[in-house]
């Protein structure tokens, strides 16, 4: 007799990502069909029962309402934009009763957050999108975070964006049923390279530029890891074993840019994302985007966006 069928319960909070909902939920579906029986069955949970909107407006209809979960072997949280002002007392309350009962509890993209309010990632490791990983951290240090594009840390998963969420769910696949089930989801969506989760997440996709370029992307990764404190061109250039000279011309003709206008592009889009989604004050951020001061960051940062840090949040 075949095993039963495992439930995943998502709970989808406030302005979710969509596609982070669809790597989580369509992997089943598909495993489903490859196997010719149902492996997965899942439910779709909001906090209260209503309606949620994902951050690009989409009107999802929820299955159920927490206090309606029921029994399942997993619950996966999936949060976008200011996921921790929807973590109510209520939805951390679920949280916590889900890792009594032993449940796996998976945060994506940056419902880690989430996960990390409950208290159930302390002692965990764990990553998010890698725009919050410095902040993560910072603000729970019992949790060990790292920059990987997933996580599975015992009975804790944790992801850094759609794209990770994809390549968790083939491993949580692969780890329940077999590879052939994993190679016929990632097939089923003409997805050919499943990345291993302790790969970096990249701050800014490549694309051609990886093997049209290889020095060229070292050189972007190595500006991605030394964001706090950046390298000068000059080491930039002997990391990836040119000269200067080189590197000026290869972004040139690649990215259409400076090394140092493209690194200063990081660091000031970084700052942004911290100023709308973390409440760190602005000599903080300066700090964390690679500035010597805060009058120079908040120059650098007028001048890219047209508005001072302290706009971005309302003038608070």
């Amino acid at each position: 007799m075949a095993d039963a069928p495992e439930h995943f319960a998502v709970l989808a909070l406030p302005r979710f990502s969509a596609l982070t909902l669809a790597a989580v939920i369509e992997p089943l579906r598909v495993a489903n069909r490859a196997a010719n029986r149902t492996l997965y069955t899942w439910s779709l949970l909001s906090e209260d029962g209503a309606e949620v909107r994902s951050s690009s407006g989409l009107h999802l209809r929820p299955d159920a309402a927490l206090s309606a979960a029921g029994r399942f072997r997993a619950l996966f949280v999936v949060a976008s934009y200011e996921a921790e002002r929807h973590a109510s007392a209520r939805v951390l309350r679920f949280i916590r009763a889900a890792a009594r009962a032993g449940a796996l509890l998976g945060g994506m993209e940056s419902a880690a957050y989430v996960l990390a309010a409950a208290g159930v990632l302390d002692g965990y490791r764990a990553t998010t999108h890698w725009e919050d990983i410095a902040d993560l951290s910072e603000r729970f240090p019992a949790i060990t975070v790292v920059p990987d594009r997933f996580v599975i840390d015992r009975e804790r998963v944790t992801s850094g964006g759609a794209l990770p969420a994809l390549d968790l769910m083939l491993e949580l696949l692969r780890r329940d049923h077999g590879p052939s089930v994993a190679l016929a989801v990632a097939s089923a969506f003409i997805y050919d390279r499943a990345h291993r989760g302790t790969e970096p997440q990249p701050m800014r996709a490549v694309g051609r530029l990886a093997w049209q370029d290889p020095k060229l992307t070292r050189v972007i990764r190595l500006m991605e890891r030394h964001i706090e404190t950046p390298l000068s061109v000059a080491e930039l250039a002997e990391a990836a074993g040119v000269g200067v000279r080189d590197l000026h011309r290869r972004f040139r003709v690649h990215l259409r840019t400076t090394p140092s206008g493209y690194y200063a592009e990081l660091r000031l889009f970084l700052a942004r994302r911290l100023l709308e989604h973390t409440d760190h004050k602005v000599a903080r951020v300066a700090v964390m985007s690679g500035f010597a001061s805060a009058s120079a960051f908040a120059r650098a940062f007028r001048g890219r966006f047209g508005v001072s840090p302290s706009g971005v949040r309302g003038g608070g």
